[in-house]
């Protein structure tokens, strides 16, 4: 299932790589800038745990909110170092169940995700590169407790991305990625974190000189999209 849908994502990239090329223009891509966004958050994940004896406690998280940082510093020739953190609030119901009875309850809970690493860039049209990335990435699900059960857990493992990017004109960005993680899922029951491959598409439409209007939506057992801004660092 996988190989289908990677093959269907260079099928889309190479179609759109044909299209882009077009007249030299001043503006370039930037791998030297900041953004931040407002993300939404899907995590559709329960679990059951028995803390004390005749006594259980099931979860059930949906989604949430919260923010992200994102930042990009170009290096050396085609290397680039990236860095990418954010933070929701999401959604859990809580059924607790024991001798005297079902109770149900709701909060939310802190998921945090943290990717970083390195990049390699190379162009392969006019205003249009390709891309490849190995990160190091993290992620943490913070329940707190209901009543003595612990879902709290993380980890952190290798990743990597491929994808390109592409200007249409010198002030609209489109991006497409796919990328691998071993953290990309977790087992609530278990408590154990498995391997994902997201994929996501995303744009930047620059405002003003340096100042773009951002977002994406990225497809994966966690799914996520945002909306916010990007400084450029590297502008003249």
């Amino acid at each position: 299932m996988k190989n289908v849908r990677i093959h269907g994502v260079v099928a889309l990239s190479a179609s759109l790589l044909l299209c882009s090329g077009g007249p030299a223009a001043a503006q370039e891509i930037a791998y030297s800038w900041m953004d931040m966004s407002f993300i939404g958050q899907e995590i559709d994940r329960s679990g059951v745990q028995v803390p004390i004896v005749g006594q259980s406690v099931e979860v059930a998280g949906s989604d949430g909110d919260g923010i992200r940082f994102r930042g990009s510093v170009g290096t050396w020739k085609n290397l680039y170092l990236f860095v990418d953190y954010g933070s929701t609030d999401i959604d859990v119901d809580v059924v607790i169940t024991n001798n005297q009875g079902v109770f149900e309850d709701s909060d939310e809970f802190d998921f945090t995700s943290i990717r970083g690493g390195i990049g390699f860039k190379y162009s392969v049209f006019n205003k249009t590169d390709i891309f490849a990335e190995v990160s190091y990435d993290s992620t943490d699900l913070d329940f707190g407790s209901f009543a003595g059960e612990n879902f709290d857990t993380d980890a952190q493992e290798i990743g990597g991305a491929l994808g390109f990017r592409t200007l249409f004109g010198d002030h609209f960005e489109l991006k497409i990625q796919g990328r691998f993680s071993n953290v990309g899922d977790v087992e609530l029951n278990t408590l154990e974190f498995d391997s994902d491959t997201l994929y996501s598409i995303g744009f930047a439409w620059e405002l003003v000189r340096g100042f773009s209007i951002v977002g994406d939506f990225e497809s994966g057992e966690f799914s996520s999209y945002g909306l916010g801004f990007r400084l450029d660092l590297d502008e003249d």
